[in-house]
């Protein structure tokens, strides 16, 4: 009857052509009278030499098809691996478009791992890990295409600082997944089912299940381990992409059809460069950039003499050949040091800069949700300075009077207006003095002050109130020179307070904004990244709520400094 069963099987298997995969290699733990499944469900790694006809020509997904002609690793039936099958058979068109997203990165990650003699079937390790998505990050802040935590990143060679992130660089984090891979596989004796599960659930963990089954005189493969839920469930879903790349046909996968040949190119500077202008420099969208270099997060490749080579389509870094680069070199203004004057949490710090808690976490390790007075932090800038042969020249310059400004945050309450930009805020309906004192990080008692109300006065839509408060990154942001030409008419200097102007340019400093006129397709994002803002910067400085989105034609300000022509005496 066994064998029958087997017989069954088999006979389902060969009609399906989802061949199913295993990869435990010791045959001392199948069954007697099974040693020869193995033989019987091995995957070839070359074409046998008499293939059986087929009525109709499978199609070539191209990088794809022979991938899945090449998978070494062998197989078993298993219950765990139907289940995934099932799981991503119920999303196909997810798994359709992950094999698009793929096309990028895929052809360098194949060709690492021929170089290495490691198992292809490792380049479907990313769809389960991130679905080809360098940008993912986990719950447990694990991050890029292989997922890796910052501190394994940092031990595999990883950088990650307020720029960047070397676990989100293509090539930087393939090579330290595979380092990694092969460090698993040795400690593993070879085994590659634990050592998959030892890439998701931790070396440790595993060596201990494998101890503690063993101290049992239990089998110790991965598929009778006592694992957590998510690992039980890693190497099936793994293997589940394997049976189903080996035959996509078969199992209902039409994947995106990626060439087997190089797809980027590496190019190295000497200095960092502008990223927006480089793209524009290609003739690539900003998106497509980022798609090859997701690692950088302040749309530079470097910081100072730390700098790191760019990926770009073969096409597109022939058009760089030859150039002069200096047109495009920038650096990062330097993070700022501030000291607290009261206990404040890290995210009214955050509001008040234009960034993020987890960018000032980067560059201030160890700090607490809430600060306490006396405290001393950096705040990152999104700032970039233009150079030429390593002189600053004027693209983001402050003027030299404001080096020697006090700092707002140092000074009392009641002398911050002397020194900190005046802004009209303009009251929206279900506005109260709480909220839009923590939209500009002040307190209630002072927009009270500053406006002759009371604390507990009621709004009126429309109403305009005067705040006093540091813009973020000292507001010293401007306009890219090519966006200004294009928009030279709304880009003229303008007083944010017209009605105020004569008391404004005598008493306070005077603000300019640089407008832009939203095109289609425009987001507050890519906007932002072109005017190297924040999208909290373009929310305040436009009254737009969280949820409220912009439209063609529209003007809105992209950037808020102080007038050279005014200084603050």
């Amino acid at each position: 009857m066994r064998l029958l069963f087997i017989l069954f099987g088999f006979t389902l298997l060969a009609l399906s052509g989802c061949a199913q995969m295993d990869t435990h290699e010791d045959d001392s733990t199948l069954a007697q009278g099974e040693t020869n499944r193995e033989e019987l469900y091995r995957l070839p790694s070359t074409p046998t030499a008499a293939p059986q006809e087929q009525t109709t020509p499978r199609a070539d997904y191209g990088l794809w098809t022979r991938l899945g002609q090449n998978f070494t690793l062998h197989t078993i039936e298993n219950e765990r691996i139907d289940a995934e099958v099932f799981f991503y058979q119920a999303r196909l068109d997810q798994l359709n478009r992950t094999s698009k997203r793929a096309e990028p990165y895929l052809f360098f990650i194949v060709e690492q791992l021929r170089e290495r003699g490691m198992p292809l079937e490792l380049a479907l390790l990313p769809i389960v890990e991130s679905s080809y998505q360098p940008q993912a990050t986990s719950r447990s802040q694990a991050a890029g295409l292989w997922q890796f935590i910052p501190s394994t990143g940092t031990q595999y060679g990883l950088k990650q600082n307020w720029w960047y992130d070397g676990r989100r660089d293509v090539q930087a984090s393939t090579q330290a997944a595979l380092d990694y891979l092969q460090y698993l596989n040795n400690m593993f004796n070879g085994d590659w089912a634990l050592s998959l599960a030892a890439y998701n659930a931790g070396e440790g963990t595993i060596s201990r299940a494998v101890q503690k089954a063993e101290a049992k005189g239990e089998p110790s493969d991965y598929w009778s381990l006592d694992l957590p839920d998510e690992t039980e469930h890693y190497v099936p879903r793994l293997l589940a992409l394997v049976r189903m790349f080996h035959n996509p046909e078969n199992c209902g996968l039409i994947p995106h059809r990626v060439e087997d040949t190089p797809v980027f190119t590496q190019v190295t500077f000497d200095k960092p460069l502008d990223l927006s202008k480089i793209a524009s420099a290609v003739s690539m969208s900003e998106a497509d950039l980022y798609r090859f270099n997701p690692a950088f997060k302040r749309g530079v490749n470097g910081h100072g003499q730390d700098v790191v080579a760019l990926l770009l389509p073969r096409d597109k870094a022939e058009q760089l050949r030859g150039r002069d680069m200096e047109e495009f070199c920038v650096t990062l203004a330097p993070p700022r040091k501030i000291t607290l004057k009261k206990t404040e949490s890290l995210a009214s710090i955050a509001k008040r800069y234009g960034v993020s808690q987890s960018e000032i976490r980067e560059i201030n390790p160890r700090l607490g949700k809430t600060l306490k007075r006396g405290h001393a932090l950096l705040i990152p800038s999104n700032r970039m300075i233009a150079t030429r042969d390593n002189n600053i020249v004027a693209e983001a310059e402050t003027p030299a009077h404001t080096s020697a400004q006090p700092d707002p945050l140092k000074l009392p309450a009641k002398e911050r207006y002397a020194v900190a930009p005046k802004i009209t805020h303009s009251v929206s309906a279900g506005d109260s003095l709480f909220n839009i004192s923590r939209k500009y990080g002040v307190k209630v008692s002072e927009l009270a002050s500053w406006n002759k109300l009371n604390t507990k006065s009621e709004l009126k839509a429309g109403q305009k109130l005067t705040v006093y408060c540091e813009l973020p990154n000292n507001s010293t942001a401007t306009a890219n020179p090519s966006e200004s030409k294009n928009t030279s008419a709304k880009n003229a200097a303008v007083q944010t307070n017209t009605k105020d102007k004569a008391q404004t340019s005598a008493e306070k400093p005077a603000l300019k904004a640089t407008t832009y006129t939203v095109k289609k397709g425009d987001t507050l994002h890519a906007i932002a990244q072109r005017f190297k803002v924040t999208v909290a910067q373009l929310r305040d400085w436009n009254h737009l709520k969280s949820n409220q989105s912009i439209n063609k034609g529209q003007t809105i300000i992209v950037a808020l400094a102080e007038k050279k022509t005014n200084p603050v005496s």
